[in-house]
């Protein structure tokens, strides 16, 4: 557990898990700290024999992250953003202008509910720097479409995240930066190139990887 803004009261717990393979978790954790309010971070281990059980300490959803707030539980990484959106507004959690902001909606929305094949081909794995040897067409397809979301933001804000500011759309698609550069999925556009830097600079990401990086995975285990 840990606490991410100086201070012995925090005002909500987040509950994820293991930062090395849970991409909604980096995602919802990345708007905790954006959001400049203090939180507790209580860790779970995925697939583990007790991940259930411990989950269910906080959440009949099955699924981590989780964000509670005395006897408020809030899931779902989406709706955790939305909720620190509103409990911090001068945190700035999406763009100020109304068109601008229903864009970015739209940028988070679709990372939140789309690129299946993304998802299987390339799960996270910030440990992992090997590069993938086949993609499926519709994974290609995926990748191509994040490439334009991206350069269509850019060319608009001119960074140095998709709107100008790091906002909500930027931590949803983080997981989708590492998994680029996990897997050597390689970059032409010195736009998106930068994009991806930015990203990995940011002083939320640099601190969830330090943590990811000192994680201990133990191989699964079946009688």
């Amino acid at each position: 557990m840990a606490f991410h803004v100086h201070s012995d009261k925090p005002f909500f717990d987040l509950v994820i898990g293991d930062k090395t393979y849970s991409s909604w978790s980096m995602r919802a954790w990345l708007v905790a700290v954006q959001s400049g309010l203090p939180f507790k971070e209580i860790n779970i281990k995925l697939d583990d024999a007790k991940t259930a059980a411990q989950i269910a300490k906080y959440t009949d959803s099955g699924k981590v992250p989780v964000l509670k707030q005395g006897k408020r539980v809030i899931w779902d990484s989406l709706a955790i953003a939305e909720y620190l959106n509103e409990l911090s507004p001068e945190a700035k959690l999406w763009p100020e202008e109304a068109g601008t902001r229903a864009l970015a909606r739209s940028y988070a929305a679709e990372m939140h509910s789309g690129f299946p094949n993304l998802r299987t081909n390339l799960s996270m794995d910030l440990k992992r720097s090997q590069p993938v040897k086949h993609l499926t067409d519709g994974t290609r397809a995926e990748i191509n479409r994040i490439i334009k979301l991206w350069k269509d933001a850019l060319k608009v804000s001119e960074g140095p995240f998709l709107f100008g500011d790091f906002c909500i759309a930027d931590a949803f698609f983080a997981p989708v930066v590492f998994r680029f550069i996990n897997y050597g999925i390689k970059m032409k556009d010195p736009m998106v190139k930068q994009y991806m830097k930015n990203i990995q600079d940011h002083h939320g990401v640099q601190f969830w990887m330090e943590e990811a990086m000192q994680e201990k995975s133990k191989p699964i285990e079946f009688n």
